[in-house]
């Protein structure tokens, strides 16, 4: 069965967003883990500091695996979903 390129695409950007997600949620373990406080008071300390956007941007270093992967894959569609998805955090780092 075929899969339509406007729903590989979807499947992308879902990916995209949920692996940056993930990336996020790894580096506020780490640092949570480095400076020995709870999830809510280094989560209270980056957006205080301003730097939520840095934040964005490390999380989503992942999706540059993951496209790559699903270009050697021949997934192209998806690939170009994870590019949104990237575009569209970057948008998001920008105005945070």
């Amino acid at each position: 069965m075929k899969i339509s390129k406007y729903i590989q695409v979807a499947i992308g950007i879902i990916i995209g967003f949920a692996i940056a997600s993930l990336g996020i949620f790894l580096y506020l373990k780490y640092v949570e883990s480095t400076t020995g406080s709870n999830l809510n008071d280094t989560i209270t300390a980056i957006k205080s500091q301003g730097v939520m956007g840095k934040v964005i941007t490390i999380g989503a270093i992942p999706n540059l695996l993951i496209f790559f992967l699903l270009l050697r894959l021949k997934r192209d569609m998806m690939a170009w979903g994870i590019i949104i998805a990237t575009a569209i955090l970057t948008l998001i780092t920008v105005f945070v």
